[in-house]
């Protein structure tokens, strides 16, 4: 029989508090570290209890228990919001949002008619097929960047290295967002609206944290870090609304000039859908990817610097694609690279961004033995179990070939599918997925293809979690030409 909510093992309040403060044991921490610890002392199931007139949320590590809450989600899944984002959008800028408050905040019915409009444009391959050309381009750029930057006798690229890469992501998810290369990398670095949206995309998420995830008092009364990321939101969304009308007027000029347009491009879907919906989801893009794709594609280099024969692998695999250091990549040559995506989920499994994902229980649910009524929200905290040797044998290896056939067998090792959700499960799963997919192939083959990548520094800890992860060290990676 099932024991009731009550008895699932929690800390106090006031210990919780304590516990990000100065001095306490989790300052400075991220939330993995203190979930990790909270794993040690309570075991898979705890409550991490709600302060400030927040809710409690209900923490698992069970891959049982992750599979009851996904699979009894309903079809149009529930989670605590960042509750800034959307007081921002239903108190402050209701003129521009209306009841469209985008997926980041939407709920229930209002949520599922802007997925359903958006899926058909966002997660078919089709709709990606007009960025293979010019994301090529950009990640072109980002070679010779690399040259640029670095020391030309240790071929190490300076400590800021991580901001390039920031650059190189902001022009990438821009192409979705803007419908053209705003050229933060190289030919227009100080352009000032793209410059302001990619810092503010940056500061969001740390302050996301420290309001939303963190103990903090702003619903009690408006808290400065508040008012900063009130800020924030405000100016970006007019930096948004201005670029976006720039490249309105582009388009209509080139229309007016008989010059052939993208119609098929994903932001002139967006728009014929609605408008509203194209500057709330370029806003989301930038604000959700630039980021988590940036430590996506640091994560994956540093781990092939670290194991050398893993990057001599998956040099092999690029020769037979990429003859020369300047062969295209389009939708074809990108379909037979197994092990290029093989490295990019290790990668993923290896150095996790986050915790897991939230998840609000439409019904009562059963989690761990434990009651858990209605409407709890539950953190499903998956990522943690990718540095469990019972799920991931060899977990502290860096070991591509755990996702790929077994060549003598031609099996796959086993994984449970509930242990490795990078990117969530079900109908609210990423909607960014095949987008992200592409843009880290594109670049990690193209810089593959071109450099021996080396790294001589400790990696011991290289990301810090506080929500999402972010550099802990300067990247400076050693980028040798091949001559062939």
């Amino acid at each position: 029989e099932a024991r009731p909510y009550s008895e699932i093992p929690r800390p106090g309040k006031l210990e919780f508090i304590r516990a990000f403060l100065p001095g306490g044991e989790f300052h400075n921490a991220s939330i993995v570290d203190y979930a990790t610890a909270m794993r040690k002392r309570y075991g898979d199931i705890f409550i991490m209890p709600g302060v400030f007139g927040k809710r409690d949320w209900v923490t698992t590590f069970s891959p049982q228990d992750i599979a009851m809450v996904f699979r009894n989600e309903g079809i149009w899944p529930k989670r605590e919001t960042f509750n800034t984002i959307t007081y921002f959008r239903t108190h402050i800028r209701p003129d521009v949002y209306g009841d469209m408050l985008g997926l980041v905040s939407a709920q229930s019915e209002a949520w599922g008619k802007m997925r359903t409009a958006l899926n058909p444009i966002f997660m078919q391959p089709k709709g990606l097929k007009s960025y293979y050309e010019p994301l090529s381009e950009i990640n072109n750029e980002f070679i010779e960047r690399i040259k640029e930057v670095r020391d030309a006798k240790t071929l190490e690229v300076p400590e800021n290295f991580s901001e390039e890469m920031n650059r190189l992501i902001f022009d990438s998810l821009s192409l979705v967002a803007f419908d053209r290369q705003m050229g933060l990398l190289r030919k227009n670095r100080d352009n000032p609206d793209a410059l302001k949206l990619f810092q503010q995309s940056r500061e969001a998420l740390r302050y996301v944290f420290e309001l939303d995830v963190k103990p903090s008092a702003w619903k009690v009364f408006p808290t400065p870090t508040f008012k900063k990321m009130m800020r924030l939101l405000d100016e970006s969304l007019t930096a948004t609304q201005r670029l976006l009308k720039e490249t309105q007027d582009m388009l209509e000029k080139r229309r007016l000039a008989g010059e052939a347009i993208n119609s098929k491009s994903m932001l002139e879907r967006m728009m014929e859908v609605d408008t509203k919906m194209a500057v709330i989801m370029s806003l989301d893009i930038l604000f959700a990817g630039v980021d988590a794709t940036t430590n996506l594609l640091s994560a994956v280099l540093l781990c092939l610097a670290k194991n050398p024969e893993k990057q001599a692998k998956l040099r092999e695999e690029l020769l037979r694609i990429m003859p020369t250091k300047d062969s295209a990549l389009n939708e074809e040559s990108m379909k037979d690279m197994p092990y290029l995506r093989a490295v990019i989920k290790e990668a993923l499994r290896y150095y996790p961004n986050g915790l897991g994902n939230l998840r609000e229980c439409p019904t009562d649910v059963i989690l761990s033995g434990y009651n858990v009524p209605k409407n709890s929200t539950v953190v499903l905290g998956s990522n943690v179990l990718f540095q469990d040797n019972d799920y991931y044998p060899q977990a502290e290896k860096f070991l591509p070939e755990r996702w790929l056939r077994d060549p003598e067998t031609g099996k796959k090792s086993p994984v449970n599918a509930f242990t490795y959700l990078p990117f969530g499960f079900g109908p609210r799963m990423c909607i960014g997925k095949r987008l992200v997919d592409l843009e880290v192939e594109t670049s990690v083959a193209k810089v593959i293809r071109n450099f021996q990548v080396e790294f001589n520094y400790d990696a011991s800890r290289p990301y810090k979690t506080f929500f999402f992860m972010e550099p802990a060290i300067p990247f400076r990676f050693k980028f040798t030409d091949l001559d062939y």
